[in-house]
């Protein structure tokens, strides 16, 4: 049998995490990891290590691979961003604020680093902080929708409606085929109790995806705001059953049979 190259085992661990089998793509990595002597490209290879082992629940493995990918080149900035996220998700808060700025060292205007350090700091209760990251990366890329989405849900949150509401205007000229931007117009609608344009939105957003959970869930607040309490129960009961966490929507269903 002959000896495989890297590329080929490269491609072979691609495939696997191709199919989602992560355990195959972690196989091939640490096999490929074994015969890998560029450094660069060894880096690459325990971040990609790390990912497939997060996958499987191997958290300690992953953070090691993390580790081992920024020994090997500290300017791999995907390292730094995915330790970040692995970081969070352990409550490591400092640790992620840590490597996001490593991150952002790097190149600061990373966009992976910048998003994910604003919806940081927004989970961590600073606003204000999440805004300049979001707008750090407008200035140099205008029309990123990430960050000029996530900006017009903080404005909405915020109760700054009428910014909110041109800002998700001009994001839906932007990008008409994005089902997230109307269920989001449809729950700014709803908050102002314009129920006509929140229930055309809303519309909008299933047409496009008709398996998007949210919107079921808006839809349904929607409709529960209209009196029409059979039907706002049947989207609920459509986005439980599309896989939404009935416990996040107890109060909403409560009165349904």
């Amino acid at each position: 049998m002959f000896a495989q190259t890297n590329d080929e085992l490269l491609q072979k661990s691609n495939d696997c995490a191709d199919k989602e089998n992560y355990q195959c793509a972690e196989e091939i990595t640490l096999e490929l990891i074994k015969k890998e002597n560029d450094k660069k490209k060894l880096a690459l290879h325990y971040s990609n290590l790390g990912t497939y082992q997060r996958r499987i629940n191997k958290v300690k493995e992953a953070m090691k691979s993390y580790a081992l990918a920024i020994k090997n080149d500290p300017e791999l900035i995907v390292a730094h961003t995915n330790r970040a996220t692995l970081n969070e998700q352990l409550g490591n808060i400092d640790d992620a604020f840590k490597d996001f700025e490593n991150a952002l060292l790097i190149d600061p205007y990373d966009e992976t680093a910048l998003i994910n350090r604003a919806m940081l700091y927004e989970r961590s209760g600073n606003r204000d902080l999440a805004i300049m990251d979001y707008q750090k990366l407008l200035r140099n890329d205008p029309k990123n929708f990430k960050a000029k989405s996530n900006l017009a849900n903080i404005k909405k949150r915020q109760g700054n409606t009428q910014e909110a509401l041109k800002d998700f205007n001009e994001l839906i000229l932007e990008n008409p085929g994005e089902a997230t931007l109307y269920n989001n117009r449809a729950d700014l609608y709803m908050k102002l109790n314009e129920l006509d344009q929140a229930i055309k939105d809303i519309n909008e957003a299933l047409e496009i995806d008709m398996n998007y959970q949210i919107a079921h869930v808006t839809k349904g607040e929607i409709l529960l705001k209209l009196d029409k309490m059979d039907e706002a129960c049947g989207e609920f009961n459509k986005a439980i059953q599309l896989g939404f966490d009935k416990k996040r929507i107890s109060e909403l269903v409560k009165n349904c049979k």
